[in-house]
């Protein structure tokens, strides 16, 4: 954490992964149907938009590299869960940094112009400061998605330093400028400032600068999905409204640092205790990395989650920090032949990726249990609770989340990998919650039928009552040979006598037992 520790450390190539996990509202409505139909539904409603390249279905030559190159690490990976979701990808963006810009001009994103815009994509043109975001998107059977914005930095002189890093990993977070193609302006709604979304300005056929961020993006996603799907047909126009405004996603992030100078060796204990400060740093996204206290840095440091001898895992809040030692290179030359993918970039991709899917595990048993929470509570809030919806939820909620209790993956390596993430993310307290308003429910839907039982059996004995007391009086009427056209009075009172009596007799009884 020292600062001459800091000054040689360089980052040469870096990845970065940003996340957001978001709950789809309209599976609320289908939860007692089969599963299947939510994926068939998506898939066919997304394959329909602009911005789709392809997902896992398609034939393998039909997909991607870098896709076919993910869905393998899944597949390997997460073999038990894997059929419970799908992956697309869609057209890329490119995004630039804007703070810059607006320190200079001293003023918020809603604030720009549309020349100050221009200008900011100018010189960002001129400084080749603009980076390729490949969007990415992870859909689960029971209704909860993720989106995941994939960025690669190369720098071909000294390296970025630890707060240059810092400062690329922070983009995804932040309002950006972003420039478009013309897939996915076509998906932005029209009122365009309710979204978070500043100052939209077509500066070329197919180039359209736009100031929001990636987050923004993922919302609006988030509102398609949530649309119910319509059959497509020839010449139909994709709508520019998607509908109600979602919930704002919560976000998440993997940093990888591929090569980075000076380079680790077997010994990433000493390595990581030497450049503990900026590698937390550029992990965490944390900007103040030198002011954080020493037992901070070691907490989170001392624990090398990995399991290969050529990466480091560690754990830092809602992200994660990759790091790749010297032996890398051999591994790379070793691993490409037999794995037979065509450049040694997608290799890399393929060895950090079996730990990016184990993470976006982690994360999507935390957003299945709080969607479950959250329907939970829907159920709980509405006036008249539904059995066939209660026992649908908690169906799927079986289905959905004790299978990922019991382990997605068949390796030893991956499941205790899970379990400390599992602990670190506290997704027992989360369970353990779910559970409890789950009881809460059962509770609250059997009292509630109960009381609306005993009411209904309240009703049946005053009716009985009251029939019995009728039969009563007509029984007294004819002993007595009492006309009813003679003595219209006394049959009147003797048959509400008689019907007084015995709702007498049954109040007493009640009150009495």
């Amino acid at each position: 954490m020292s600062t001459a520790s800091e000054s040689f450390l360089r980052v040469l190539r870096m990845h970065v992964i940003w996340r957001d996990t978001f709950i789809v509202d309209r599976s609320m409505a289908g939860s007692h149907q089969p599963s299947k139909n939510f994926l068939e539904s998506t898939r066919e409603h997304l394959t329909g938009l602009p911005i789709y390249v392809a997902d896992r279905f398609l034939k393998r030559y039909e997909q991607t590299d870098l896709l076919r190159v993910i869905e393998r690490a899944s597949r390997s990976v997460a073999r038990t869960g894997y059929e419970n979701l799908l992956r697309f990808q869609f057209a890329p963006l490119m995004m630039a940094n804007l703070q810059p810009t607006l320190s200079r001009l001293r003023c918020k994103p809603d604030a720009l112009t549309p020349s100050e815009v221009e200008s900011a994509a100018d010189e960002a043109q001129e400084l080749d400061r603009w980076i390729e975001i490949t969007p990415m998107l992870l859909i689960h059977r029971a209704g909860v998605g993720i989106m995941e914005y994939l960025a690669t930095w190369h720098h071909s002189g000294e390296g970025y330093t630890p707060d240059e890093a810092i400062e690329l990993v922070r983009l995804g977070i932040n309002t950006q400028l972003l420039c478009l193609p013309d897939e996915w302006h076509s998906l932005l709604p029209s009122s365009l400032a309710d979204w978070a979304i500043h100052c939209v300005v077509d500066s070329s056929p197919g180039r359209h600068l736009v100031v929001a961020g990636l987050r923004d993006l993922s919302q609006i996603l988030a509102a398609q999905l949530n649309m119910s799907p319509v059959p497509r047909r020839l010449g139909r126009r994709h709508s520019k409204s998607p509908g109600e405004k979602p919930m704002r996603p919560t976000g998440s992030a993997t940093v990888v640092l591929e090569d980075i100078t000076p380079k680790p060796d077997d010994n990433f204990v000493a390595y990581v205790a030497r450049y503990a400060g900026p590698l937390r740093g550029i992990g965490s996204m944390d900007t103040y990395y030198r002011e954080r206290a020493s037992w901070i840095v070691e907490r989170e440091l001392a624990d090398n989650l990995s399991t290969d001898s050529e990466v480091a895992v560690y754990l830092l809040g809602n992200s994660e920090l990759i790091l790749f030692n010297d032996h890398l290179d051999s591994v790379i030359a070793s691993s490409r032949q037999r794995l037979g993918l065509p450049s040694n970039d997608l290799v890399t991709i393929y060895l950090f990726m079996h730990y990016q899917v184990l993470m976006e595990w982690t994360y999507l048993q935390e957003v299945l249990l709080r969607a479950y929470i959250q329907r939970l509570d829907a159920l709980v809030a509405s006036t008249t609770p539904q059995r066939s919806l209660m026992i649908g939820t908690l169906q799927g909620a079986l289905a959905d989340l004790v299978q990922y209790q019991e382990n997605i993956t068949p390796f030893a390596t991956r499941v205790e990998f899970l379990e400390r993430a599992r602990v670190y993310h506290k997704l027992d307290e989360l369970a353990e919650r779910f559970e409890h308003k789950q009881e809460m429910l059962l509770n609250y839907a059997s009292e509630y039928y109960d009381y609306r039982e005993t009411r209904a059996t309240e009703f049946l004995n005053w009716l009985a009552c009251i029939l019995t007391g009728a039969a009563l009086a007509d029984l007294i009427i004819t002993l007595a040979d009492i006309s009813p056209v003679d003595s219209k009075g006394l049959y009147l009172a003797i048959m509400g006598g008689s019907i007084l009596l015995v709702l007498a007799i049954l109040a007493a009884v009640q009150r009495f037992l």
